[in-house]
């Protein structure tokens, strides 16, 4: 099964041009950011930050290089433009182009009413003059006048106080964003700021509860020693600008959830932002083992090792990296009680009260991915589209095209929601149309493997059609009932 986890928004591949530097993949990372000043229309944040060491460089001046690129905004409510924008950005000059490191960013913000806008981003590459695959998103602004609200959740690495207003200043600080949302093992801190609009419609005084607090992506479980709360008092503004250590945080896909509560500690609201956490000097917590007790639980009659070890590795779709690495290690030996513990701690964290019905309807999945997606080298759970129906559920839509001319066959899935994302979809082709082994290239969903050259794995070198002219390529041989694109940006 092929499948590679990251955690890149988005990727923009640049073609090679007539410059004095040699053309590179140009990396590119967007994050948008929504907020809504009572009173005020709400307005948008796009920050896109380029990779230098990604970036082509001309020389401008004798000794002197940079990198130019143009950013074209879009957003579009159905066939109505709503906001607009055009710039070039230049990156900072250098004079060795063999030591460039760090990104340069560029920071819009775009004024919209409620409501639900497709960004359309395009980005030409000045230096080549070649035009980068464009990418559309569905984007959705949402604040309720009058209503208890929390804006989006910025992640930045550093801030500082506002010299004199800019087009994205707030509450008078600039920040610079953490536009790639990743921390690796060097990486010990993780700010954010965060604005709650409207508490003042709870009462006419006194104070309410904010919370914040690190949840796996997995299994919505919140992490212990990583749960915070403070009492404000109501306003009609307020902000949340904090520093969470996670220097002991695992490995893993994370939310950093933000929510308000009233006196009775009811929910008002809340959101949420994705990150990713590699640390590999932690391991598994087994003190959370230890104490597990499986005696006249569902777990405690499955005594068969070959039975736990099918049972546990059916989880892998929907495990942690941690409990993953954990896991992988506890099938290789024989230790009943372990893996027993380790099945019950699983479902008991998901399903507290019911984990065996939880248990019970995992298993059936399984058991239906096994008849729909097995192949002859993959039981079904094993496959890409197993693991993706599995860890994200039944599609909303699911569009298969076995047999169109001069492609491979493919399917795209479409899911209206899943957890915080909206419109995620996923595309899976197989090498052949004698095998039903489809395999995911690419999907918008955040944490999972994204390939904006995607339509070249359907469309390129079939029964003749197209050439294949290396990783720089974007565009394959158009022709007649080629529709995978379409079917992509419109499902039906």
């Amino acid at each position: 099964m092929k499948r590679i986890i990251v955690v890149i928004l988005l990727i923009l591949l640049a073609f090679g041009g007539n410059a004095q530097v040699k053309a590179k993949r140009l990396k590119s990372y967007l994050s948008t950011t929504a907020y809504c000043v009572p009173g005020m229309t709400p307005y948008l944040e796009n920050a896109i930050a380029f990779d230098c060491r990604s970036a082509l460089y001309k020389e401008f001046e004798p000794g002197k290089f940079k990198a130019t690129v143009e950013i074209q905004t879009v957003f579009r409510d159905g066939e109505k433009i709503c906001a607009y924008s055009k710039i070039a950005l230049d990156s900072p000059v250098v004079t060795d182009t063999a030591n460039i490191d760090g990104a340069f960013i560029d920071q819009q913000r775009f004024s919209l009413p409620n409501g639900e806008y497709q960004l359309e981003i395009g980005i030409t590459d000045m230096n080549s003059g070649e035009a980068l695959p464009s990418e559309s998103f569905t984007v959705k602004v949402d604040f309720p006048e009058g209503v208890p609200s929390i804006s989006d959740i910025l992640l930045f690495d550093s801030y500082s106080k506002a010299e004199k207003q800019t087009a994205c200043t707030k509450s008078g600080f600039d920040f610079l964003p953490r536009v790639y949302p990743f921390y690796g093992a060097s990486d010990d801190k993780l700010n954010f700021y965060v604005e709650l609009y409207n508490s003042d419609k709870l009462y006419d005084e006194g104070k309410y509860l904010v919370n914040y607090y690190i949840e796996t992506v997995e299994s919505s479980s919140r992490m212990q020693n990583y749960t915070f709360n403070k009492r404000s008092d109501v306003k009609q503004v307020d902000i949340l600008l904090n520093t969470i250590d996670i220097k002991g945080l695992p490995s893993g896909n994370y939310y950093l959830v933000v929510e308000m509560r009233d006196r009775s500690n009811a929910l008002i609201c809340s959101n949420s932002c994705f990150f990713q956490r590699s640390n590999p000097g932690v391991g598994y917590e087994l003190n959370d083992l230890a104490g597990v007790n499986v005696t006249n639980t569902f777990v405690g009659f499955i005594t068969e090792v070959d039975t736990l070890r099918r049972y546990i590795s059916y989880l892998d779709p929907i495990c942690t990296e941690l409990e993953r690495d954990y896991s992988s290690s506890i099938v290789k030996g024989d230790d009943v009680k372990t893996m027993q513990q380790f099945l019950y701690n699983f479902w008991c964290k998901r399903s507290p009260l019911n984990p065996k019905q939880a248990f019970d309807d995992y298993l059936a999945a399984v058991k239906r991915v096994n008849m729909s997606f097995g192949t002859t080298a993959f039981p079904g759970y094993r496959t890409d589209r197993g693991y993706v129906f599995l860890k994200y559920g039944q599609p909303d839509k699911i569009m298969e095209v076995p047999d169109e001319p001069a492609a491979r066959p493919y399917a795209i899935w479409h899911y209206y929601q899943v957890a915080n994302q909206r419109d995620r979809k996923f595309v899976f082709v197989a090498p052949d149309r004698s095998t039903n082994d489809y395999q995911l290239i690419h999907s918008n969903m955040v944490g999972e493997v994204n390939n904006p050259r995607w339509p070249m794995e359907i469309y390129q070198g079939v029964y003749g059609q197209g050439y294949y002219q290396g990783v720089d390529q974007t565009e394959y041989a158009r022709s007649w009932g080629s529709h995978a694109v379409d079917l992509y940006n419109n499902p039906r």
